[in-house]
């Protein structure tokens, strides 16, 4: 299985922080970047790379935590990721 690179385990582990700090200060729900947890993106990860699939959608790119993850995951099965993300400004955050 291919292993992340520090590079990446540290811009991942900046963009989850940044999420943390910025939910913490949002009062409502639907203010918050609501990033999968570093464990649970992992189980994702793996399970993507252990089930084979090229093709996978992401309903929600927020920040691009984890639309991160999941190319990372796909790079092992040469699949490719597609994120919808509706909000404007979400969208420019995950550039």
């Amino acid at each position: 299985m291919d292993t992340m690179g520090a590079d990446l385990r540290g811009l991942l582990a900046e963009l989850h922080e940044r999420g943390q700090e910025h939910d913490a200060r949002q009062e409502r729900h639907g203010d918050r970047l609501r990033n999968l947890e570093p464990e649970t993106a992992t189980l994702v990860s793996v399970l993507v790379r252990s089930g084979g699939r090229k093709r996978v959608l992401e309903i929600g790119t927020s920040n691009g935590y984890s639309t991160i993850w999941l190319a990372w995951a796909v790079r092992a099965t040469g699949g490719r990721v597609t994120s919808v993300e509706m909000d404007p400004g979400r969208q420019a955050q995950a550039d």
